[in-house]
């Protein structure tokens, strides 16, 4: 998250939020007059997200129960300064569905920081033949009308790239 150059009282949305692992940093670095938006379909995601941002006492995280693969309505178009998708989209069959919304939420000059698993062999993560190569991911990107901005440091098992709108 450090490498994203989040700054206080921005706005984030982590679609795909899970436990919220990119939520709390991104809470910290926002701070109390920021916004993280934290979307998962799964509810006991976003409870265990919730949980552990109120433990933490955080109290600019928002949880939204939502189908990526559907228009995403519940966070107003141009809102965000940045949104995350953190090993997601290998997921979602409805990709470019997902890309719209991170299109729609962002606002101009917005970035986007997608996190995806290398597509090598690991001792755990999805199966090969589920994860998206880097390669393939910056084509959607760039067909969406994002502008690659640079790729950021990860660890051995997975990729993370920044693009803007």
């Amino acid at each position: 998250m450090a490498q994203t150059g989040l700054m206080m009282g921005q706005t984030v949305a982590d679609l795909g939020c899970g436990n919220g692992f990119y939520v709390l940093p991104a809470a910290q670095m926002i701070g109390p007059t920021g916004t993280v938006y934290a979307v998962d379909v799964q509810t006991v995601k976003l409870a265990a997200t919730i949980s552990i941002a109120n433990q933490f006492g955080y109290k600019n995280v928002r949880v939204i129960q939502a189908n990526l693969s559907k228009p995403l309505l519940d966070i107003l178009p141009g809102s965000c300064d940045l949104v995350i998708i953190g090993s997601i989209l290998h997921e979602i069959d409805q990709k470019q569905e997902l890309i719209k919304n991170i299109y729609r939420v962002l606002k101009s000059g917005g970035r986007v920081v997608a996190v995806e698993w290398k597509r090598t062999a690991t001792p755990f993560g999805p199966p090969l033949d589920k994860r998206l190569d880097q390669e393939k991911l910056e084509i959607m990107l760039q067909s969406a009308g994002f502008r690659k901005d640079k790729d950021l440091q990860a660890d051995g098992y997975h990729y993370a790239v920044l693009y803007e709108k």
